[in-house]
């Protein structure tokens, strides 16, 4: 099983301290910078499959990290997953207009960060050809809140792009689709159609950064018939529609390209 690394930006050592419990039972590696100018070097030295980034930090806040990170062409690829106590929804469209993929909201649960990471692990992070997997969790295992949690997230992973149908999930965990639903709203804020929703928003915009697809065609293989109706999604996910993102993200990279 292939082990990914992540580069945690935070200042405050209580948020990082938090983070790194989270990942230590994970096929996961992390790196620590208590500062953006540190976080700048580790990223374009380590290459990290997945940023967490805090914005709250002196002297260069998180916004300023996130647009260095993307006009350097060697560290706009990898995906930038916002941190802060700050969600109201301007803070998170200028998280988005920065280069952002995500934004988690402060204080977070360990279920919805794993939950992010391991998104964008799979929809574009991790460079090569092997995937990062969640470590086998049997169901007997699973006799807590978070182990049925995090086991749920690794049949969705499993499935990838097929859609699974919340009572098929909970017949697989043997429970339930209210416990289900229930689970999902507690730990992730979030019902198990809508994570399934962000995951297939979110390897659609990875296409979209690409620029060589059809919009009508990513639409299509991210599950909607309708372009309107992804483009609506679309937007309502990132801040911008489908075809002004691909418009953005591809400048972005010409600029960055052409100032390497």
């Amino acid at each position: 099983m292939q082990r990914a690394e992540i580069l945690i930006i935070d200042d405050l050592m209580e948020s990082v301290a938090l983070l790194l419990r989270y990942f230590q039972n994970e096929p996961i590696d992390a790196m620590v910078a208590l500062n953006g100018v540190d976080g700048l070097r580790k990223a374009r030295e380590g290459q990290p499959d997945v940023i967490l980034l805090d914005v709250a930090m002196p002297a260069m806040d998180g916004y300023a990290v996130c647009r260095a990170l993307k006009a350097d062409p060697r560290t706009a690829p990898i995906p930038v997953i916002f941190l802060s106590a700050n969600t109201r929804l301007q803070h998170k469209l200028d998280g988005f207009a920065a280069g952002g993929v995500d934004y988690i909201g402060k204080p977070f649960s360990s279920e919805e960060v794993m939950a992010r990471v391991y998104v964008h692990l799979r929809t574009g992070g991790l460079r090569g050809p092997a995937a990062v997997e969640l470590p086998p969790k049997t169901m007997q295992e699973a006799n807590g809140e978070n182990k049925l949690v995090t086991t749920a997230l690794a049949l969705l992973q499993e499935a990838g792009q097929e859609w699974l149908a919340q009572e098929k999930l909970a017949r697989k965990l043997g429970m339930s689709e209210r416990r289900l639903s229930e689970l999902f709203r507690k730990h992730l804020g979030m019902t198990v159609s809508e994570y399934q929703i962000t995951q297939r928003l979110e390897t659609a915009r990875a296409k979209l950064c690409r620029g060589k697809q059809q919009i009508q065609t990513i639409a299509e293989e991210a599950g909607y018939q309708n372009a309107s109706d992804f483009s609506r999604a679309f937007r309502h996910r990132y801040g911008l529609g489908p075809r002004d993102y691909r418009q953005v993200s591809l400048s972005d990279q010409q600029l960055a390209t052409g100032s390497d």
